[in-house]
Order: C-alpha cells, then structure tokens, then sequence
C-alpha cells in the first residue's frame, strides 16, 4: 500500500487512537490536537513512504512528535509558576473501558517521572499492548533496548502504581463527602475522608491562585481547604459533581474564587491527592466542552 495519498478517512478513523497516544504523552487536549494536525500534514506530504499498515505508521509518527515536544517542552515546564498538573478532559472518547484507568490525572501525574521515551514505550506497551517491533520502530530503537527502557520505566514507577481500582460508585460518594466537609466546615468530616499523609497539589500556572507548592498531609489540607473556604464562603451549589478524565470529580464555578476542577486519586477508601487545576488556559477546553 502507498502512503496515505491523502486519504482523510483512513487518518480520521484512526484519530481517536492518536488522540489518545498524544494526550496521555503530553497531558494536554490542546496540544495533543495540534500533534494530531501535524501528522496528518506529515503523512500528506511523504510520498515516498511504503505504508503496510496506517495504524503503525501514524502511531510512529504521533509518537515521535510527541517526544521531540515534550523535550523542546522541558525548560517551560522547569520555568512554569508552581505544580503543573495536566489539563483535565471533560468527555474522554475511549474506545476500550480498560484505558478508562490510564487516563485519570493521578495515573497522568505519574508518567511524569518518566523521561519521554520511557513514556512512550511504557504507554504503547502498558496501555494500548502494541508488540515490541511496533514500537521499536516508534521510538527509534532497536527491539532489545526498546524491552530495556521498558524495565527501567517500570522500575521507576513501581511504588506508584495503584493497587486496585475503585469502583465508580465509591469514589462518587468519597467525592460527596468532601465537597459535603468543604461546604460546611466540618473538619472531622473533611479528616476522615483524607488519608494521613494525603498531598494536595494545585496548578494555577501563574494566572489565579494557587498554592505554589505541594500541600502535604491530611492536618495541613484540611486547614488550607477549610481556610480559603471561609474566606470565599463556599456553597455546595459552588462544587458540581462532574466526571474529569473518567472518573468523578468536581467543577467549582465561583464568582470571587473563580473556577477550578478537583480530581481525586483515591485508595482503600480514602482519599491519597487532590488536583486542583485553576490555570484558566487548562479549564478552558473543559469549560467549553460543558456548553
């Protein structure tokens, strides 16, 4: 088969794929969109391809791209303003339930630690089970070193990676119960859905506030969640139950706080992080999708 010869089918019948390679490596809708746009003008334009299968050669080349900018991404991401945390997604399109898990923030969060092609491979192996000469050739590699950054990238998030899923109906009542704990200032409430050493992490990218570092342990969220509630005087109508990146979370829609979306990492019934994303640029797409 020659190459793509323009055949903006075949290229649209795989974008939900490349789509959700792009997202998961980046941790942002916008960008992954404009990934997806660049392969297709890359796809167009090479002539002399030899193209057996669409699927491998647009996932090589989402791939690589996807790489060359999180590495030109590197310094502005050490520059960014506090936490950067991915932009949420309001309706993932997920072919398959079982990508579900691997779209959630905290498991986005957790590719962080990997370098970017630790990430790919790990991602087109891990997540989307593609053969190991597949992705080889999307990264560059040969076979054998491709099962070796494998290794190494599963070694790096050994400690990370959740033990089990929670069911949809647990984490939504977990969730009720602290916007529940938020809105009325209970901190009883609010410490018994946290776990001890709980982490609060929020991305306001320089824009609207946020905290600049990490809030740790379930004693100190507690008092900087319930603080900034008084000062704002939440209301439960303030917090919608909303689903970000699969799973329930919450949208706040506040005339003096301002908006912000809260995910949740939840394990053994409690909650382990919170992320908070207020960066007006990463709502944006999430605000839109909602009208």
């Amino acid at each position: 088969m020659a190459v793509i010869d323009g055949d903006e089918a075949t290229f649209e019948a795989h974008r939900p794929l490349l789509f959700s390679i792009a997202y998961r490596m980046l941790g942002s809708a916008s960008e992954a969109e404009d990934v997806i746009q660049d392969a297709w003008l890359r796809a167009r334009q090479d002539e002399h391809a030899e193209v057996r299968s669409p699927r491998a050669y647009l996932t090589t080349i989402v791939t690589r791209l996807c790489i060359d900018h999180l590495r030109s991404a590197e310094r502005t991401r050490m520059e960014y303003p506090g936490p950067w945390l991915p932009e949420p997604l309001a309706e993932p399109n997920q072919d398959a339930v079982e990508l579900a898990s691997s779209l959630t923030t905290a498991f986005l969060v957790m590719l962080e630690q990997l370098a970017p092609t630790e990430r790919a491979v790990f991602l087109l192996r891990e997540v989307f089970d593609l053969d190991f000469d597949e992705i080889a050739r999307s990264v560059g590699k040969s076979e054998a070193n491709t099962r070796q950054i494998l290794a190494r990238a599963r070694g790096r998030l050994r400690e990370s990676r959740p033990r089990f899923a929670v069911s949809r109906d647990e984490s939504e009542a977990i969730v009720r119960r602290f916007r529940h704990a938020c809105v009325t200032g209970d901190v009883e409430e609010l410490m018994s859905a946290l776990h001890t050493d709980a982490t609060l992490v929020s991305d306001g990218g320089g824009k609207a506030a946020a905290a600049t570092r990490p809030v740790l342990g379930a004693d100190r969220i507690a008092k900087f969640v319930l603080g900034y509630a008084g000062k704002v005087h939440w209301s439960e109508p303030d917090f919608q139950l909303v689903t970000i990146n699969g799973a329930p979370g919450l949208l706040m829609r506040h005339p003096i706080a301002g908006d912000g979306t809260y995910s949740f990492d939840i394990v053994d019934g409690r909650i382990q992080a919170i992320y908070v994303v207020r960066n007006p640029d990463k709502l944006r797409g999430f605000l839109e999708h909602r009208h």
